[in-house]
């Protein structure tokens, strides 16, 4: 986009502004005053220089909105999509984390109460007795004890109250959907109450396995949570919030594949060739078919007769057929203490946090219950934590784990003086510890296992990443000038120092005398960075309804090492590798936002609009090969505009309307596509030896004798996960009876237009625009006390594609895909007290 268009739409931010003045007045109005904390300080939405969406728990409810999956519609310019390591992929403006590894740190950082979570497993739970959701768009870091380049997602559960009450809700929908909720306020002495909260949720899954005959995908889920308030005296408050999750379901890390097979048996899938679902990839390109064959030619066994298969793919979107049933076991617990203390001139705020998280989640690996190459040999095929079946086909499934733990403290000071001049200080530490380990287990490691005398324990795949520590520390604050009555500066400044250290070691076939001993096959990385960011922000109100801000601010994000072993071919020049590979660099934004804050019409009208600018350094991008995660470091243009817009005319109606334009390009960078024939190498060897992965070979430009592959430039191309247009709308009817009672009738709607999932920028990357549509009607009790709502999500019941995920070539490089949740429709029936 052009310098000179980039200026029309900051000048049509401004121009929009001051010419809705002329309609505005003074008055009450119609419209809802949220109070947030995005500054640290309890502000209304609109007196905050801040582009910010604020959500309390009436607006969740009325939008149907349930999680992150959700509130992701009612964000300009947001994006979330699993991602393929159990992971959540939250994009804000086209920054997310696009790295992958332990080391890679989330571009838009999660909160509970203020507490930074790292690898949380929030964006799994729903939201229950929330006090409000804030969604903080672009970098922060000047208020918040950790930085971030995209934004923050915080989730403010409700406090304990001085008044007795609750709620208890129960809903039932199609899938034998079920979801209680309820809370309990216990006002215990006049200054220490107590609040217990809960909810679970269970439901059949959305998808249909022919293999079984069974419904997978399902939630069987709960969590609790107790809140405590401490009163002492007038100036001291105390809470204390203990949050704890559990699922145990047949969760899906993908909703199903697609593949346009090579016949050939080169590649597997044939790239850019459409999107069949019926499809498999022909297992002669995959590492099975290496080892199977290695194996046929050192015992004269029959070789594999990849013409002949048993495998069946359902052509359809909610069906597949798998051998091995998904399980899904995690947990979580989120503690946080909240002290603050008032002075005469100055607060106090203590807040410390506490989680710890576990995961095992297991899933098909190629996900079909045969692979269409089979060879008549039976073998004992290692299946993992199920044990073992022999099998005379070649059968893959994956298990991942995970164990996060972490802690932290942040002291802040703000003062409250009378004069123009005053500040916020804080000091921010964190630590926090974990175990990322990934296993496949395969008939064609267990055939190579069985046949070369490799302990049968060790027919497994690793890539294991041991005792990752991360410890980081910071100083941050703001000054705040009140230059005049209507004019505001505010200027940031942040230290950060980080370090990161791990152990890890990738392993195939393991020959190791005792694998699990102490250091045994294991290489030790370490990262450490430090970097001051600030920013600067001038808000000025020209009435008590219009208020402009200007922000410019630079913030980053560590930078990390990637996970491969130092003995990798990809780390050897000799073997086409690149040292320079073992780590990824910190990323850099410099951004600028230009905002507007404004109410028109008797203030029945509000109008936020907000236009920014990122200039991005180094920005974090990952891709996979022979593997393992190759983290890279490039450049990047963003910019952008976002209007919220909210009418209430009068008492009976509301409508709103979120519109969203992204512009990205991607700087100049040449970068091999793992998913191309005609750039990456070909599979060569496979090495059994610890810490080593595939060889790859291929005739290089430079006379190298080995090469990944040729590299591609992706200088112009779009950022992934960055639609450029989408708009959220919503109206609301309120029908108050003579009798008292009020009948709510709501409905939303959403569009987002498509976008790639790589920064290749292929037909295979890009996902088509779509579409939502939701509605509900609430009847509420004469006194407010009860209340019966029927509720559907999708009315049009549409299979959108969300996301996507590039497999290894290893596997045959199919992709695994992510879908919106199909129709759903049920009622809910609550009661207040």
């Amino acid at each position: 986009m052009t310098n000179r268009t980039s200026a029309l739409y900051l000048s049509t931010l401004l121009a929009a502004t001051v010419a809705g003045q002329a309609v505005a007045a003074e008055g009450g109005g119609f419209l809802e005053e949220l109070i947030v904390t995005a500054e640290k300080r309890e502000t209304t939405v609109q007196d905050t220089p801040i582009a910010v969406s604020a959500f309390s728990q009436a607006d969740l409810e009325r939008s149907l909105i349930n999680n992150n999956m959700d509130i992701q519609m009612a964000v300009p310019n947001m994006l979330m999509s699993r991602g393929f390591f159990t992971t959540a992929q939250i994009t804000i403006r086209g920054i997310g984390n696009l790295a992958v590894g332990p080391a890679a740190d989330a571009g838009a950082g999660i909160h509970f109460n203020g507490v930074y979570l790292n690898g949380p497993r929030l964006f799994e739970t729903e939201y229950f007795d929330t006090e409000r959701v804030e969604i903080l768009r672009g970098p922060q870091g000047t208020l918040y004890g950790r930085n971030t380049t995209a934004g923050v997602v915080n989730v403010i559960s409700k406090k304990a109250q001085e008044e007795f009450g609750g709620f208890l809700d129960a809903s039932y929908g199609d899938y034998d959907y079920l979801r209680t909720r309820g809370a309990l306020n216990l006002p215990l002495t006049d200054n220490l109450w107590q609040r217990f909260s809960v909810f679970y949720t269970s439901r059949d899954g959305y998808v249909d396995n022919v293999f079984t005959g069974d419904e997978i995908d399902d939630r069987d889920m709960y969590a609790l949570r107790s809140s405590t308030a401490l009163m002492l005296g007038e100036r001291t408050e105390v809470n204390l919030t203990i949050n704890y999750f559990e699922e145990d379901s047949h969760r899906m890390r993908g909703a199903n594949t697609y593949c346009k097979r090579d016949n050939d048996g080169i590649i597997g899938c044939l790239p850019n060739q459409g999107q069949p679902l019926d499809e498999l990839p022909n297992t002669a390109a995959t590492v099975g078919a290496f080892l199977i064959n290695s194996v046929a030619a050192s015992t004269g066994l029959p070789f594999p007769d990849p013409g002949q298969t048993t495998s069946f793919k359902p052509d359809a979107l909610r069906k597949v057929n798998l051998d091995f049933t998904p399980q899904y076991e995690t947990d979580e617990t989120i503690v946080t203490l909240d002290i603050s203390h008032e002075l005469d001139n100055y607060t106090l705020h203590s807040l410390t946090g506490y989680h710890q998280a576990s995961l095992d989640a297991r899933n098909d690996y190629d996900m079909t219950e045969n692979s269409s190459s089979v060879w008549p040999v039976s073998t004992t095929y290692q299946r993992g934590p199920d044990g073992p079946a022999t099998v005379d086909f070649l059968q893959q499934n994956d298990r991942a784990t995970t164990s996060p733990e972490q802690w932290s403290q942040e002291f802040r000071i703000a003062s409250n003086f009378d004069g123009d001049l005053n500040f916020m200080a804080g000091a921010f530490y964190l630590e926090n510890e974990s175990d990322v380990d990934f296993f496949v287990y395969s008939s064609a490691l267990s055939l190579y296992g069985e046949e070369f005398g490799i302990p049968e324990d060790q027919w497994v795949f690793e890539n294991l990443t041991k005792d990752y520590q991360l410890e980081t520390w910071a100083l941050f604050g703001e000054a705040y000038w009140d230059i005049t009555d209507q004019l505001e500066l505010t200027v940031g400044l942040r230290y950060t120092d980080e370090s990161k250290e791990s152990e890890q070691r990738t392993v195939y076939l393991n020959f190791l005398d005792d694998p699990n001993a102490a250091n045994n096959g294991y290489t030790p990385f370490k990262s450490d960075s430090d970097e001051t960011t600030g920013k600067i922000n001038l808000n000025y109100h020209l009435t008590g309804e219009i208020m402009f801000y200007g922000t410019l601010a630079r913030s980053y994000k560590g930078g990390g090492f990637n996970p491969i072993s130092s003995e990798s071919a990809l780390l050897d020049p000799d073997q086409g590798g690149d040292p320079n590979l073992a780590d990824f660099e910190p990323e850099y934004i410099n951004s600028i936002e230009l905002g507007a804050k404004t109410r028109f019409l008797d203030n029945t009208l509000q109008a936020n609009l907000t236009a920014f600018y990122y200039d991005y350094e180094d920005l974090q991008v990952s891709k996979i090969i022979n593997q393992t995660s190759i983290n890279e470091n490039m450049d990047a243009d963003v910019m952008g505009f976002e209007s919220e817009i909210i009418w209430a005319p009068n008492l009976n109606w509301n409508f709103l309307l979120n519109l969203s334009w992204l512009d990205t390009d991607l700087g100049s960078y040449a970068s091999v596509d793992p998913a191309d024939i005609n750039q990456k190498g070909t599979t060569e060897d496979i090495v059994t030896a610890v810490n080593q992965n595939l060889l790859v070979s291929a005739e290089c430009p430079n006379g190298g004798p080995t090469c990944a592959g040729l590299p591609v430039q992706v200088q112009g191309n779009e950022l992934p996960n960055a639609p450029e247009f989408s708009v959220y709308a919503g109206a609301s009817y309120s029908w108050f009876m003579d009798n008292g009672m009020r009948l709510d009738l709501s409905t939303t709607y959403y569009w987002q237009d498509e976008f790639y999932t790589r920064i290749y920028n292929t037909e295979d990357d890009l996902l088509d625009s779509w579409d939502v549509w939701n509605a509900s009607m609430v009847l509420n009790g004469a006194d407010a006390v009860w209340y019966a709502e029927a509720w559907v999500r999708n009315i049009n019941d549409d299979d959108h594609w969300t996301g996507q995920y590039l497999q290894d070539q290893a596997v045959g490089l199919f992709r695994t895909l992510q879908l919106l949740e199909p129709r759903t429709y049920g009622v809910t029936l609550g009661y207040r007290f």
